[in-house]
């Protein structure tokens, strides 16, 4: 009898063990995209001026304005936002240490909080405003 539970118990173990140790799923980043609900790991405008608002950018996952005046809000960036070409504005609330926010071509403004990531003008005269943590790079003003 003793052996039957530790063979049953033996078992379960084989099959519980790996549920218990995969790693959590991670949500997908939720945005709108000029008005239309986006949810995915990759989250694209068009190559016009585009509106973006996401809640969060989750690690691993990616904002993409690509061409235009792009205006892109977020919540805490722990994933790449990507202004694109175009004169930007991209305002987040926070950047994670894994977080990047790439203004890219063009003039763009970059406004956000606590900054612990990347916050990188890219080229053209961009004006990068930090609230704290690491200073931003290839900046102008």
């Amino acid at each position: 009898m003793i052996r039957n539970i530790a063979r049953a118990l033996c078992a379960a173990s084989l099959v519980i063990a790996p549920i218990a140790l995969s790693s959590p799923a991670q949500a997908a980043t939720n945005c709108s995209v000029n008005g239309i609900p986006v949810t995915g790991s990759n989250v694209t405008g068009t190559p016009g001026s585009d509106f973006i608002q996401c809640s969060t950018v989750n690690a691993g996952d990616t904002v993409n304005g690509l061409g235009g005046n792009d205006f892109i809000q977020t919540g805490n960036v722990a994933g790449t936002v990507r202004g694109g070409s175009g004169s930007d504005y991209i305002q987040t609330n926070s950047v994670s240490p894994t977080g990047q926010v790439l203004g890219e071509s063009e003039s763009d403004f970059i406004r956000t909080g606590f900054n612990l990531g990347i916050v990188n003008g890219g080229t053209g005269l961009d004006v990068c405003r930090v609230a704290g943590g690491n200073p931003p790079v290839n900046c102008e003003a």
